[in-house]
């Protein structure tokens, strides 16, 4: 099976897009760097279907939050059973609630 021949348009449009999704998740680290967004909030717009952060991986959200560099994110996904590739939007609940407690101190 291969992939479907696209027009230039397309192609741009695509390309496009992706850029857009970036430049979105790229905000929304920021945003949990200053501590504007926390773990919770990115969680629950995950599960609402927006795209921008269902996409956004679990270790990308972990880096982001103050505190938490290359060493101690690992260690809260092995600690969580996290996979290294999942994305916050394939979280299942039971790891959700988790992730958010470890990092908000909350639970849900």
């Amino acid at each position: 099976m291969t992939a479907p021949e696209l027009t230039t348009e397309q192609r741009q449009a695509n390309l496009e897009k992706a850029m857009k999704i970036r430049k979105e998740r790229s905000e929304i680290r920021a945003k949990i760097s200053n501590g504007i967004y926390t773990a919770a909030i990115v969680v629950q717009r995950a599960l609402e279907g927006e795209q921008a952060y269902a996409g956004m991986r679990v270790k990308q959200l972990i880096n982001a939050m103050p505190g938490y560099g290359f060493k101690r994110t690992q260690a809260l996904m092995k600690e969580l059973h996290i996979a290294e590739n999942k994305r916050v939007g394939g979280l299942g609940s039971v790891q959700a609630a988790n992730l958010i407690m470890k990092l908000d101190g909350v639970e849900q």
